[in-house]
């Protein structure tokens, strides 16, 4: 059966590890979450698509709900299919990208359920797509990524309404040898707490994603209004274009021109400096970053504010260094938070099973398991004043 027309169910993916994050973000703006593994069920007004994909910071991807029936065997889930309203999201033109996952079910074969969805749809399939490398299918530019899920005997008919994923934001066209995704970045933010009133320092900022989504939250910058590649819902027949430009003009008229406490972030790498800074001024943030070359074991630079908080993603000793240097650089990371930055609170993305913990020789907050490129990785909170 069709799901209601007076609102929306929506899914919103995020990182393994960044659901508690995601699920801050969702209840800021007011809304009701269900969390579940990999990201969030939400419920509300027709339209709430537009704004999740506008504002969510940690978000994957946002997909809603458009059909939801019994499907205990082939001439059922037709029946369902050739029922679901797509016409709202669909011109029945574009071809669309089928994704298929069963669960419990007495449907399992992947491939005969996609051809079976483009039948009941008389729809054209999408090519394979060479992005969607990481585990997710993503929807191009000319088509639409509709996904079923069928689980003990119900399918669930989704349309996705991102498009790219939506960690692309725009302005990290060059990375260093180490990338954060933007979403990542801004969920080891959202885990420390960060509101963009307090200092910021990352003293390893390779090519500056971290300090530029703290500037962004800083600023009350959001995430989505200038995405070059746009949203797959701007496709939709049924997208209503005047109140999305209302809700694009509202997130910018509603930012704050400054900062309210600096942004620090320095890096011995002086070519990553460069990196950081370009991406700084396509995010639009360059004039309201402090960037200094400085090397985090002889630091030639440290802020001088007496709280703050310290973000590092620190090397991994995979793509980048040794693992028998980690203990080292650890150590000097505590050191330089106990005796020169004794009030301020530290948020470290780490490797697992590093002994990060230990090496610091910082009592910690909480932790977090997250992962950053399928490496497993532990996002350690230290809260100043640090203690041995």
């Amino acid at each position: 059966m069709p799901v209601s027309a007076s609102e929306e169910r929506l899914f919103v993916s995020t990182t393994p590890g960044l659901e508690p994050a995601l699920d801050r973000e969702l209840c800021a703006l007011g809304l009701g979450v269900r969390r579940v593994p990999g990201g969030a069920e939400v419920r509300g007004p027709k339209g709430l698509h537009r704004r999740l994909n506008l504002w969510l910071r940690t978000a994957s991807r946002v997909v809603l709900r458009v059909a939801e029936f019994p499907a205990r065997d082939v001439p059922a889930l037709q029946r369902g299919l050739q029922a679901a309203a797509l016409s709202p999201y669909w011109d029945g033109r574009m071809p669309l990208r089928i994704g298929v996952a069963t669960h419990r079910s007495r449907l399992h074969h992947t491939a005969e359920l996609r051809q079976i969805a483009a039948r009941a749809w008389n729809a054209t399939v999408a090519s394979a797509n060479p992005k969607a490398g990481d585990g997710e299918e993503e929807g191009g530019a000319q088509e639409l990524l509709v996904q079923l899920r069928i689980d003990r005997d119900v399918c669930t008919v989704s349309v996705d309404t991102s498009g790219e994923l939506l960690y692309r934001r725009g302005y990290r066209q060059e990375v260093s040898r180490a990338p954060l995704r933007e979403t990542l970045a801004a969920g080891v933010l959202g885990l420390a707490d960060y509101r963009g009133d307090e200092p910021l320092w990352d003293p390893m900022c390779g090519s500056g994603t971290l300090p530029i989504e703290a500037a962004w939250i800083a600023l009350g910058r959001a995430p989505g209004p200038g995405r070059e590649s746009g949203f797959a819902f701007e496709r939709f027949p049924s997208h209503d274009r005047e109140a999305w430009q209302r809700e694009r003009d509202e997130a910018r008229q509603n930012e704050r021109p400054t900062p309210r406490a600096p942004i620090y972030a320095s890096d011995i790498n002086a070519g990553a400096l460069g990196t950081a800074r370009r991406n700084a001024r396509r995010a639009g943030v360059q004039p309201h970053l402090k960037l200094e070359r400085s090397d985090l074991l002889r630091p030639t630079f440290v802020p001088t504010e007496r709280h703050g908080l310290l973000v590092a993603n620190l090397p991994y000793g995979v793509r980048v260094g040794d693992r028998s240097d980690l203990p080292a650089l650890y150590a000097a990371l505590g050191t330089m938070l106990r005796e020169r930055l004794p009030g301020w609170r530290g948020a470290l993305l780490v490797a697992d099973g590093t002994g990060a913990e230990q090496s610091l020789g910082l009592e910690l907050d909480d932790a977090f398991d997250v992962e950053n490129g399928g490496i497993r990785c532990r996002l350690l909170l230290v809260r100043g004043p640090v203690l041995r």
